[in-house]
């Protein structure tokens, strides 16, 4: 069933019907994100839009706007935090604008359908229910009851509905330039927040600030102004990691003045600024705040009993100075003690910062579910990255994939693993998104994370340890052969560091390069990267990337030549993936077939070539088997959307 409320009758529908209750899931002039713009066909989708009629049904001042592009059948859709596998009571509303006036309103072009749908598997199972605009150049309500509706057994099989999709104008082929507003989904059932919503599509850079004393000695260095000029010369940047603690070292801290201890006094004076110096921090976070950035802190979870790396006798001080202060003052109880001391700092920093990035959890005091709940009681709703129970790449057999070669100029003998993007832990907001360690062979700019790590995170972007709580896929990737040492070669050039960023925010997963700051600012050879990938992101549409292309002489441990010791066949490559129209080979082949996930053939291509249309396939899995003219066999897995 489905009602459309007019403005005669918002005030009954308000206090009268159980939808009153429904949840605001997603609201442009309110930034509520609970649920996800997943995707736009056939027409534009921007936000912040004004309103162009200020009713008593829509008042907000900005909206979400969609303009066709020519084509017939529009549509919107978004992915839900968590899937629907049981319609009972399940209503959904809208408010929509439509820019075609009254009088040339017709049958189709007025047409206004909800779908459900499983982004995994193909149209059919889809589920819709359909209104129509009764008036045009104003604003409608649409309330979608599913109440009635069945869920069929394959997509219960593959986890339930995990997107709606609205589709305007269904089977028009008139007005196919016409506009339409969106605002106010709401549902009658919960969706839980995504704490880290906010870095979906977004790309950021790290702006690493000095702690405690070591501020003191650099307060010289013009930090704000080197905020500044990440505002000014990287507006399309949407985040920034900046810092809590000093970058691996939990005992200086960015802010002097504490709730909870006078730490200058009380335990030892080089772990803070001056008074004077602590304001640094906050002009920092105001400059990127105002700009529209959002600010991520890191925060060494050791705390100020772990030393790492080279000691020298302050930091041995340090840790002497808090052993006697948690012993005096908390019994011995250092996990107290760290928390309480975090906790002050936090509290500081609510409402100015949107998530932490935590490190070295490992050597953390007391039990981890502890912390997380201390910062939960602070800031409910703040983003969390874990930085820990680092999970590979593995096999079909579960086999850790090793990378034997980079290129054929790869001089380091040692083999190493694949970080995998996984939410492993229940507190993780979003991934700590470090690559394979530097000390064990792996470039953060590998072909491995290109051939085998995003077309993963591409394909499911979000992520859940439990099956109630998502989590997003981050790479936190450092962009010199050492994190953040000016004096270390560069490993990305320009066009794959655009890449990188292009495919991983195109899928609406999130990449953060930590830039090298000397001086107060990013380097300049890093900023001119910066720049050049800036200037193509502002562009509408944005540029083309070159293509993903495996180099010569890169290969995995224990892969093998064709049959005749000709490596042509093995060095294929599929690209790009997930595939909307066309899909590559990175060469030639004499014939292919394509199947769907159940194994039934669905396309042959048996001419000689490289590029293959698919675009008449549903959305979903597929598999195309690769033949050569020897007839040996390739066979790639990839995502049609």
């Amino acid at each position: 069933m489905i009602n459309k409320i007019y403005l005669i009758a918002l005030l009954v529908f308000i206090f009268n019907s159980p939808i009153a209750a429904q949840q605001v899931w997603y609201e442009n002039s309110s930034h509520t994100n609970i649920i996800h713009f997943a995707n736009a066909q056939k027409g534009l989708f921007t936000t912040d839009e004004t309103n162009p009629e200020i009713t008593s049904i829509n008042a907000n001042a900005s909206v979400s706007k969609f303009v066709r592009d020519g084509q017939t059948n529009p549509k919107v859709s978004f992915d839900l935090s968590v899937p629907i596998t049981d319609l009972s009571s399940k209503t959904i509303s809208l408010k929509a604008y439509i820019s075609i006036p009254t009088v040339d309103l017709n049958t189709t072009n007025s047409r206004i359908r909800l779908y459900l749908k499983n982004s995994s598997i193909g149209s059919s199972s889809n589920l819709f229910l359909q209104s129509n605009f009764s008036e045009g150049e104003t604003w409608e309500s649409f309330s979608f009851d599913f109440d009635q509706e069945t869920i069929p057994s394959d997509v219960l099989v593959a986890g339930g509905y995990d997107q709606i999709m609205i589709v305007l104008a269904s089977g028009d082929t008139s007005g196919l330039t016409s506009t339409y507003y969106i605002d106010t989904i709401s549902g009658s059932f919960e969706q839980p927040l995504r704490n880290a919503l906010f870095l979906s599509g977004s790309w950021g850079v790290r702006f690493n600030l000095n702690g405690g004393y070591r501020l003191d000695n650099s307060s010289n260095d013009d930090w704000v102004a080197g905020a500044q000029e990440i505002v000014d010369n990287l507006p399309a940047v949407g985040h920034v990691i900046t810092n809590f603690t000093h970058p691996a070292h939990g005992y200086y801290y960015t802010l002097r003045d504490n709730p909870y201890v006078d730490i200058a006094n009380e335990i030892h004076p080089d772990m803070v600024p001056t008074l004077e110096n602590e304001q640094i921090i906050l002009d920092v976070i105001d400059v990127f705040r105002n700009s529209g950035k959002k600010v991520i802190l890191y925060l060494n979870g050791a705390g100020p009993g772990y030393i790492q790396g080279s000691v020298d006798n302050r930091e041995l001080e340090i840790s002497a100075a808090w052993e006697t202060y948690y012993n005096t003052e908390f019994a011995g109880d250092e996990a107290l003690a760290w928390r309480t001391l975090v906790r002050g700092y936090l509290e500081r920093f609510q409402g100015l910062v949107d998530g932490y990035w935590l490190d070295n959890l490992g050597n953390l005091p007391g039990e981890l579910s502890d912390f997380i709940a201390m910062i939960r009681d602070v800031d409910p709703n703040i983003a969390i990255a874990t930085n820990g129970n680092a999970s590979y790449l593995t096999d079909d057999n579960g086999d850790l994939i090793y990378v034997d070669s980079d290129a054929t100029d790869d001089e380091d003998p040692r083999d190493y693993r694949i970080r995998n993007f996984v939410i492993n832990d229940p507190y993780m907001d979003f991934t700590a998104g470090h690559p394979t360690p530097l000390g064990q062979g792996a470039p953060p700019n590998s072909w491995a994370y290109e051939e085998l790590l995003f077309p993963l995170i591409a394909a499911a972007p979000w992520g859940s340890f439990d099956g109630s709580k998502d989590g997003l896929k981050h790479y936190f990737c450092p962009i010199r052969k050492r994190w953040s040492v000016a004096s270390t070669d560069l490993v990305f050039e320009v066009e794959q560091a655009y890449r990188f960023v292009r495919t991983l925010t195109d899928a609406g997963a999130t990449i953060t390069y930590s830039t090298t700051i000397t001086d107060g600012a990013i380097t300049d050879d890093e900023m001119a990267i910066m720049e050049d990938i800036n200037g193509r992101m502002e562009q509408t549409p944005k540029p083309d990337y070159i293509p993903y292309v495996r180099p010569e002489g890169a290969y995995l441990v224990g892969e093998t030549l064709s049959i005749d010791s000709d490596d042509y066949f093995n060095k294929l490559v599929l690209y790009p993936n997930p595939v909307k129209q066309n899909f590559r080979l990175s060469k030639e082949i004499s014939s292919a077939v394509i199947y769907n996930a159940n194994g039934q053939e669905i396309l042959k291509f048996n001419s000689n070539q490289a590029s293959f249309d698919v675009s008449k396939l549903v959305e979903g899995v597929y598999f195309i088997k690769a033949y050569t003219a020897t007839s040996d066999i390739q066979v790639f897995k990839f995502i049609k959307q």
